[in-house]
């Protein structure tokens, strides 16, 4: 079992917000027990032909003895969690792969041996700190003095809190200069397979010195592994700029800012959609003329940003920035594009492999609204902790055309935590009037269980769960909402959600089940595979014996009351449950009469919180959520 990342300081109270734009959403990291890929535009497959320098050293780690592992001040002692050379992919590490991790596994391209420290392996006792130092002198004389210079390296790896960094020395190894690598990743990451990386070292001053030294520095405490292979030091490039991230969204000024994948004929007003990305000006020169530029040759959509907000237009060696193109990607033509962000620096790029991001597969058209892009990349659980319970995860999204809907899909990951067995499921969307959020639309229920996924996704990642409104086709006007998806477990076992591509701060979050209304954002987010969707199935899965039900007040505070519409007379049973699933009500009616029913539930002696009463009549059961707020 993964640890997950425990929270504090995420209350949300006293919010400013605006009909449009939720303001300051507090974000916190994803727990380490998610699946995720690679969002960044860094080089994934080291055998590319590429116009580098030439190589001055190089080692593939095929003579162990040549490196030498040693403990910082903070690593554990024992031999879990410590460099090593090897040449098989660790089977603790492919187990988990396997069940759903799908892990890099790609290295050892010049041999069948590599650098690897597995953080995993150590264990939540276990923290590391360690070096692994090619132990011979790298003589680098015959380099003139101010030569721009690269560490290269091909790299496997799954990144949650850990640091990596290379270090390298012109004294032997009596002082060293610390390179972080990795350092732009999201949490719950994986790597490419494998990632190529390029470092420039050139203000190490290493040309000139016959006492070189390089070594890799590890950092983390039950975090996942990393592994390297192929080291080279060559010479830099004078113009290379290089992607680090890009993100795709909504004007963040006037709405949300999130990023859309499907936008149906509905939202003739979209905005269209624009990109802000991070680049590192990774050559030796400086660039007076540094941009960044989005095309879509489908849509005849051409776009360049503006100087960096930071350097503008003097863009030195090592130098990070932020572009912003805010030309927005918009076509109302049916169809599916695909948008590339890249670097521009004016000149020629000596090394344009690193250069581009890009934003594949957005669909104009059809009955879905919906901001993922189908790709599943990533499975989302819970927090831990007292307190940071979530009933419900969900996507920001504006609306700005009104929308019938009729239903919300959500897709359904086949990998499941062993212990999942049930978990009764059911969505909402809110909308936001600039103060509140208020419950337009409920879809109807179900209880999921560990078979309905195994069958409903057969052989496939999962599969699309489609939820109908209890009301049927419901209007959405123009406005801010947040599609939700409730889950009433909150254990270890809790029902896995897929996510998608990454995506802007602050438009992912959790309810926090206690009933306070307290909302948990992600930090570097993946969208919820959630959407909105036209297509109505007349009710399928509905309960049509018992309907209308209704709970009031609502928040409750000393007494709920339950009314709902009995189609004949029945026995009804009725029951409440907690976020955890414990029974706290129950009730038995026996042959009530057809028509309209009320039942009072005193509430006193229950806690705050989030709270299901379930009805069962003639083999169905319907379910409907209230607060309880004192």
């Amino acid at each position: 079992m993964k640890r997950v990342y425990l929270l504090t300081s995420v209350l949300l109270s006293g919010l400013t917000l605006n009909a449009q734009k939720v303001e300051n959403i507090v974000s916190v990291p994803q727990s380490r027990n998610t699946f995720s890929v690679a969002q960044t535009a860094k080089q994934n497959n080291s055998n590319v032909a590429k116009a580098q320098g030439d190589v001055l050293w190089q080692n593939g780690f095929e003579t162990p003895s040549e490196w030498l592992y040693s403990g910082g001040p903070n690593q554990s002692a024992g031999s879990l969690g410590q460099w090593s050379v090897i040449s098989t992919f660790p089977t603790s590490l492919a187990t988990q792969s396997a069940n759903g991790y799908n892990f890099p596994t790609s290295l050892g391209s010049t041999g069948n041996k590599y650098a690897f420290i597995n953080s995993d392996e150590a264990g939540g006792t276990g923290v590391q700190d360690a070096y692994f130092q090619f132990q011979n002198n790298i003589d680098l004389s015959a380099t003139p003095s101010g030569t721009g210079l690269y560490l290269e390296f091909d790299n496997i790896y799954r990144h949650f809190q850990e640091t990596f960094s290379v270090e390298v020395s012109i004294d032997g190894g009596a002082n060293w200069i610390i390179f972080p690598v990795n350092a732009e990743v999201a949490v719950n990451t994986n790597s490419g397979n494998p990632e190529h990386e390029i470092v420039n070292v050139t203000t190490a001053n290493l040309a000139g010195s016959a006492t070189v030294s390089v070594r890799l520095h590890y950092v983390g405490a039950w975090d996942w592994f990393w592994g390297v292979d192929d080291i080279k030091i060559t010479e830099a490039w004078a113009n290379d700029g290089l992607m680090l991230s890009s993100t795709m969204g909504t004007d963040a000024a006037t709405t949300q800012g999130a990023d859309y994948y499907l936008i149906p004929t509905s939202q003739v007003s979209f905005p269209g959609q624009v990109f802000r990305s991070v680049a590192l000006n990774n050559g030796t020169a400086t660039q007076a003329n540094a941009r960044t530029k989005a095309s879509c040759s489908a849509a005849s959509y051409n776009a360049t940003s503006g100087a960096g907000i930071v350097h503008g237009n003097a863009f030195a060696m090592g130098d990070v920035d932020t572009f912003d193109i805010t030309t927005p990607f918009n076509t109302t033509t049916a169809g599916t594009y695909n948008v590339i962000v890249s670097t521009d620096l004016g000149v020629t790029d000596s090394h344009t492999a690193n250069d581009t991001t890009s934003f594949r597969g957005i669909v104009i058209g059809g009955n879905d609204y919906g901001r993922d892009n189908g790709v599943m990349t990533s499975t989302l659980t819970t927090f831990s902790g007292t307190g940071n319970e979530i009933v419900a995860w969900y996507n920001y999204m504006n609306i700005f055309d009104t929308m019938m809907v009729g239903s919300v899909k959500t897709f359904i990951p086949k990998s499941q935590s062993t212990g999942y067995t049930t978990d009764f499921v059911h969505a909402s969307v809110e909308r936001y009037d600039g103060t509140t959020w208020t419950e337009v639309m409920a879809t109807v229920g179900i209880d999921l269980t560990a078979a309905d996924i195994a069958t409903n996704a057969g052989s496939a990642k999962g599969y699309w769960l489609t939820l109908n409104s209890e009301t049927g086709i419901t209007a959405l006007d123009p406005a801010l909402y947040r599609v939700m998806f409730y889950r009433l477990d909150n254990t270890t076992n809790t029902l896995r959600l897929a996510m998608a591509q990454a995506s802007p701060d602050g438009t992912v979050a959790g309810l926090k089940a206690d009933g306070s209304g307290t909302s948990i954002g992600l930090s570097s987010p993946n969208a919820i595979m959630i959407r909105l969707s036209a297509d109505y199935t007349g009710g399928l899965n509905e309960n049509t014996f018992v309907n209308n039900v209704s709970v009031y007040p609502n928040p409750a505070v000393t007494v709920a009351n339950v009314s709902f519409n009995l189609k004949n007379t029945a026995n009804v049973e009725i029951s409440v449950t907690d976020v955890a699933g414990k029974v706290v009500y129950t009730n038995s009616l026996t042959n009530a009469s057809a028509g309209t029913q009320k039942v009072a539930i005193n509430t006193e002696s229950l806690n705050n919180g989030i709270y299901m009463v379930n009805i069962i009549s003639n083999g169905s059961k319907t379910t409907e959520k209230f607060v309880v707020k004192k």
